[in-house]
């Protein structure tokens, strides 16, 4: 009962806005399409609520008021005016909040009267700090963040938490209550004022303040894996919370209860050459056999030896339940690729919410999904892209190697496409990035696409992964997206430049 009685404790002036807004409500008509009937009144009360909070907390350091929330520090509670879309029953739902500002309320529950911007401050404001965001181009596909608990308030009834607005038709239930994960959004440089840095989330659209799925431009968002696509097809409006289409509600912004907290360990997996096998060539799995391992937490060893069992054996010893564990990767330069290959394999299926969630890879080092690629990639003719194709050797212990770039064009005004392969001799990391300059320079003098920064590097399973990486070192910082293919034939070229 205490915390029903605390959770009704909203904004000051909640009260007053439920009063104006039926004098308000026949005022004006719905101006954007995307915005829900009442939508004009509801941003005059919010801006009333604003200029009555600054009045109430006038040199208050506890309270941070901005443009439709409130943040009380000591409370750790933020409360943010919100309204509802109206979607419809059973309808799809891929975001549960944007900002006011935003193209997309045909596809979320509520609007915010506050920036995705100004609900980040106010996290910090409390004293949280932003976790990191989904991010496949800098290869980190977990977030990191601490959870939160958000719940709606409509008038004097108990709060709700938000999860129970929505169903999955996969188990026809309500999301678990596991809260939303505080990922800060990601800042970029804004695109019409050079130089200046903008909240992403505040910029691009739908400016995103809580997310169904893992995106790199939310404020919050689930804290397990999801994407767009899945999200679209199986999470709907629940019928048994649905909000009518303008309805003014308060969102109440928590940590997550000490009791169901979850603490974050930080591992590192180093990986070196041991000693290799004098008697057989090994291959596949066997290969582990000639690496070493060492798992620490810190300082901490946790494998009692250097083999992959006993890594898994200490990992298996982890407690799931009180933490989440994020794995770092570090491979030694004598590591050879068909062992990496076989390392691969056994990390991605540790690589999940109930095993390890791996990190983007050290500096100049190249993630271990490098080493499971895509194999539908290596048919041109049905691929749905032509990333960069880089052919490497080694002879008397240099690496070098010929750099593709693949063109789809229509010969002789046909129908269908046809293909052309372009190239150049590259001998080390400096000549790559430059032969990617040029071809991609080329490629726009002549009316074509410049090239992905995507690399399928084709390479011998023998070579060493320092080999690899230094081959690479100045090329990944723009192309970190790489698909490492093993012994495999080398498809006819068409051209070749050195």
């Amino acid at each position: 009962m205490r915390m029903i009685k605390r959770d009704l404790m909203c904004l000051p002036v909640i009260s007053l806005v439920f009063l104006l807004k039926a004098s308000l409500l026949a005022q004006e008509p719905n101006l954007y399409k995307s915005k829900p009937v009442g939508h004009e009144n509801n941003k005059q009360l919010a801006a009333i609520a604003y200029e009555t909070n600054l009045k109430l907390h006038i040199n208050d350091r506890n309270f941070l008021v901005l443009p439709g929330l409130v943040a009380d520090k000591q409370k750790q509670r933020i409360d943010v005016m919100v309204e509802s879309t109206g979607l419809a029953q059973h309808a799809p739902c891929e975001f549960t909040i944007v900002g006011y500002n935003s193209e997309h309320g045909y596809e979320t529950l509520l609007i915010a009267f506050a920036q995705p911007s100004a609900v980040s401050q106010a996290l910090q404001f409390i004293g949280k700090t932003p976790g990191q965001p989904f991010e496949p181009d800098a290869l980190r596909y977990w977030a990191r963040g601490e959870c939160f608990e958000l719940s709606l308030v409509n008038g004097g009834e108990p709060p709700i938490r938000l999860e129970k607005l929505l169903l999955d038709r996969r188990t026809d239930k309500t999301f678990p209550e596991a809260g939303f994960r505080f990922t800060g959004s990601k800042w970029m440089t804004d695109p019409k004022h050079p130089g200046q840095r903008s909240f992403a989330a505040d910029a691009l659209q739908p400016m995103a303040i809580v997310s169904l799925f893992n995106t790199t431009y939310s404020v919050l968002e689930v804290p397990y894996a999801a994407t767009q696509g899945e999200v679209y097809q199986n999470i709907s409006v629940n019928p048994e919370h649905h909000f009518s289409e303008g309805k003014l509600l308060n969102l109440i912004i928590e940590p997550v209860k000490q009791e169901d907290a979850k603490g974050v360990k930080d591992l590192v997996l180093s990986v070196s050459a041991g000693h290799p096998s004098t008697t057989n060539l090994l291959l596949g799995l066997a290969r582990l056999k000639n690496l070493a391992f060492e798992l620490k937490e810190g300082p901490q060893l946790l494998n009692e030896q250097p083999s992959i069992s006993s890594v898994m054996q200490a990992l298996g010893l982890c407690d799931r339940k009180k933490n989440e564990y994020y794995l770092t990767v570090s491979f030694g330069n004598d590591v050879k690729l068909g062992e990496a290959q076989a390392l691969a394999s056994i990390l991605s299926i540790m690589d999940s919410e109930r095993g390890v969630r791996v990190e983007p890879p050290p500096q100049g080092q190249i993630h271990y999904r490098a080493f499971n690629p895509d194999r539908n990639l290596l048919d041109r003719d049905k691929r749905m892209f032509h990333p960069w194709e880089l052919y490497l050797s080694e002879k008397d212990g240099a690496v070098s190697g010929k750099l593709l770039a693949i063109h789809s064009f229509y010969a002789n005004g046909g129908s269908r496409t046809e293909l052309k392969s372009t190239g150049r001799i590259v001998s080390d990391s400096r000549t790559l990035v430059q032969a990617l300059a040029a071809m991609d320079e080329q490629a726009l003098k002549s009316c074509q696409q410049a090239g992905l920064p995507v690399i399928m590097v084709f390479a011998p399973s023998y070579l060493k992964y320092g080999q690899l990486a230094k081959f690479l070192e100045l090329a990944l910082p723009t192309h970190k997206m790489v698909y490492v293919y093993l012994d495999e034939t080398m498809p006819p070229i068409s051209e070749l430049k050195s």
